[in-house]
């Protein structure tokens, strides 16, 4: 007798995730975790006057790699809106660098340890004032496993997001304006943390609240499920429209955010993890942290991706750096190699990862 191995699969795992009970909590926070219930469901109420919001987002995309090499294309952006006002920024809301990464082999302590330097490359010399400090971007592993793209990749521009981030605090923004960053406060790169905490810094003299907001997350809870969908699932017994609730206090020790889950449109199928830095949001009155929600939900209502704030849309597509712009700028760099000498190598380099795609266009 035969089996319908799909079907036998998606029964099975059916029966696995059942619904569980209306009572939560997620797993292994560091710091002081909340019960995950509809009784802790906290309305978004509306307020008279919203807050100046700036969003800040990054992009990039890789231009020429090989084992020991990586040129990329980074963008970073940031919009301003009050509800569903735009507003013009008095700087310009863009900056566009070029990296590249080198692999060195070395020996340290009799270990052979793979060392990575970046190089960054602007425009107008004026930029580099808002990019990080090259010495930032080193870094060392005894991993054999040569240039680790998708970490690599993104590691100059997150760090210019945070710096993007502190000139907007000093340059657009006032005492009570709100800044959000695309993704959790929570730092994963070496040096990072020097980065966040200069932002953290500068908007806790200035007054300005920094938050983050996240579309996806990995956090599951104590039911062993997704954190958002759990949450969404609980909420399904919650009488408000648009809400928020509170999760923890500290998620893991490089991350300084109050965790909240919040839905901000009444009609949106998504919730997002949304963080304020600890320190403001412990010294926040109930009526200062429902403003800022407010004016996130007021600037979260168009239909291109309804509940989501349109700010943060904007920022992500300014930011990012579109299928036939990568195209463009591979074949300008293509073309600027084959002007040098050293070409020939440089190709030898590149040639090392390119048959798998090479494969691919012959059999797909």
């Amino acid at each position: 007798m035969t089996e319908d191995p799909v079907k036998s699969l998606i029964g099975e795992l059916g029966a696995h995730l059942t619904e569980k009970g209306h009572v939560d909590v997620v797993l292994n926070s560091k710091g002081n975790q909340y019960v995950i219930e509809p009784a802790k469901f906290e309305e978004i109420k509306g307020v008279s006057e919203f807050k100046k919001i700036a969003f800040v987002d990054g992009g990039d995309g890789p231009l020429d790699d090989s084992p020991n090499f990586l040129i990329t294309i980074n963008r970073v952006y940031f919009s301003l809106f009050q509800g569903k006002k735009r507003i013009r920024p008095k700087t310009s809301p863009r900056l566009q660098f070029f990296s590249y990464v080198v692999s060195n082999v070395g020996t340290e302590d009799g270990k052979k340890k793979v060392s990575y330097q970046t190089r960054l490359f602007v425009h107008d010399k004026k930029d580099y004032e808002f990019l990080p400090s090259e010495s930032d971007l080193e870094s060392v592993t005894e991993s054999t496993t040569i240039l680790q793209e998708a970490r690599l990749n993104s590691l100059a521009r997150r760090f210019a997001e945070w710096q993007m981030a502190i000139r907007v605090v000093e340059k657009e923004l006032e005492p009570g304006d709100v800044i959000v960053m695309d993704g959790s406060l929570q730092t994963s790169f070496k040096n990072e943390v020097k980065y966040a905490n200069r932002l953290y810094d500068v908007a806790e003299k200035k007054g300005v609240i920094v938050c983050g907001l996240a579309k996806t997350s990995r956090l599951i809870t104590e039911a062993g499920d997704p954190l958002l969908a759990r949450v969404s699932e609980i909420a399904e017994n919650v009488k408000f429209g648009k809400w928020f609730i509170r999760v923890a206090e500290e998620v893991s020790s490089d991350d300084r955010g109050f965790m909240l889950v919040a839905k901000f449109h009444p009609k949106s199928s998504f919730v997002f993890r949304f963080e304020v830095l600890r320190e403001q949001f412990q010294e926040m009155s109930g009526d200062e942290l429902n403003s800022i929600l407010a004016s996130l939900a007021e600037n979260a209502q168009d239909v291109s991706m309804l509940g989501y704030p349109y700010g943060a849309i904007d920022a992500d597509r300014f930011a990012q750096v579109r299928m036939d712009e990568l195209a463009m700028y591979k074949g300008i760099v293509l073309s600027e190699m084959l002007k040098r000498p050293e070409w020939k190598k440089l190709q030898r380099y590149s040639a090392s990862m390119s048959a798998h795609d090479v494969l691919n266009g012959v059999t797909s």
